[in-house]
């Protein structure tokens, strides 16, 4: 195909305002047949040859074109930088062309945009690997960041018309490469523009969109240590989510299951079974809190720390041996026949055949305080008695979230 012939095909989904049709002849992936073959039959494809193409076409269209051009023939040529820039290029002047346009803008948008943050994190891999540093990604959240605001703001058409549907798609992106570069503060920009401007429910917007907001707002909580807040947007993610999307369900899984630790609550034997890197990284703790094994939840801490450390979830997991220790004590309390007054030194004798042998009993002493302070025990410690007194009803709590979980 010709570039005047694909210059004049590209002119028809503009003309009707058809974006799904016009995403579909703007990308670099396979599915742009026709900008594949154009590539192969234009023959000279240098920048400089490719300026006969200026003003063929209503700008900005004639620089787009050229710019997709460059994009497909660098990443054929596994030019990936090259390729970033070239759709940078691209991606900016469509965003300029959709600050004036309606809705109907916004699956073109969405694959622009899914293309740029591709290709940068292409280009980010090629030069991690090469002891190169490409601001590719950096500057992809930039430009996403435009694109947001580009839907964001648009107070030109009417809401069922406007922009503002692809905001939530928009952030999306911006946040994925936040995560990427590890500059997840520059979120709460984000955040905060969405908290003070006029936005349709997020439950109105398509479910891709709720799902991947859902679960990157949760990510973003669980980082802050905002655990309640984490479990509500996570739990939305993971009911949102396509029960076939197994790979995003491990993702959501991957922080929903150590946030659920700190209540009590487990996925099933069969929802871990699907995802066997999971299952063999969280049953040992899920045993150990199940059975009040405060041993066997401190040797699976050594054994998965750096696991742990490298998914950002050590923090949360060590966390949880709270809740372990509860059911610990549950259990001798059990084993006492329920009492309303338990001797500390019931508890030191057990803390000795469990953990170390030369526990003292002060720190006996002083875990059941703390576990008292932090509400997962109802009563007191008479301390010149050495004797725990604990509530008649109740006397442990069911988990709810608390102040500092």
């Amino acid at each position: 195909m010709a570039m005047q012939t694909f210059i004049s095909a590209l002119a028809l989904p503009i003309a009707s305002k058809d974006g799904t049709t016009l995403g579909k002849m703007i990308t670099y992936r396979d599915e742009n047949l026709e900008g594949r073959k154009l590539v192969y039959n234009i023959g000279d494809t240098s920048p400089k040859a490719l300026l006969i193409y200026e003003k063929t076409i209503k700008s900005p269209w004639d620089a787009i074109s050229i710019a997709l051009i460059l994009v497909i023939t660098n990443f054929l040529g596994d030019r990936y930088e090259e390729a970033y820039r070239n759709q940078a290029v691209l991606a900016s002047r469509f965003i300029d062309y959709a600050q004036k346009e309606a809705r109907w803008v916004l699956p073109a948008l969405r694959t622009v945009i899914l293309d740029l943050r591709q290709l940068a994190s292409l280009a980010h891999q090629l030069s991690t690997g090469d002891n190169k540093k490409s601001d590719a990604l950096e500057d992809a959240a930039r430009i996403c960041n435009k694109a947001f605001t580009t839907c964001l703001l648009d107070r030109a058409n009417k809401l069922p018309e406007s922009r503002k549907w692809g905001t939530y798609q928009a952030v999306g992106h911006v946040l994925k490469c936040y995560f990427k570069v590890q500059k997840t503060a520059l979120s709460k920009n984000i955040l905060r523009s969405l908290e003070v401007q006029e936005l349709p429910s997020l439950s109105e917007y398509p479910k891709s969109d709720q799902v991947t907001c859902r679960y990157l707002f949760g990510l973003l909580k669980f980082l802050n240590e905002e655990y309640a807040q984490a479990h509500n947007d996570l739990s939305a993610a993971l009911d949102l989510c396509h029960y076939a999307a197994k790979r995003n369900i491990e993702l959501i899984l991957r922080y929903l299951v150590p946030v659920r630790l700190l209540r009590g609550t487990f996925p099933s034997t069969y929802l871990l079974s699907q995802f066997p890197q999971l299952q063999q990284l969280y049953t040992p703790f899920i045993n150990a809190i199940r059975t009040g094994d405060v041993k066997q939840y401190d040797n699976a801490l050594l054994w998965a720390e750096r696991r742990l450390v490298d998914e950002k979830v050590y923090l949360c997991v060590e966390k949880a041996r709270e809740v372990c220790m509860r059911s610990f004590l549950r259990k001798v309390w059990r084993a006492s026949s329920k009492p309303t007054r338990l001797p500390v030194s019931t508890v030191h004798k057990a803390l000795r055949l469990v953990g170390p042998s030369d526990v003292l009993a002060e720190e006996a002493e002083c875990i059941v305080a703390n576990m008292i302070y932090r509400g997962y025990v109802r009563g007191y410690i008479s301390h010149e008695k050495q004797m725990i007194v604990l509530a008649a009803k109740d006397t442990f709590p069911s988990l709810q979230w608390r102040a500092g979980v």
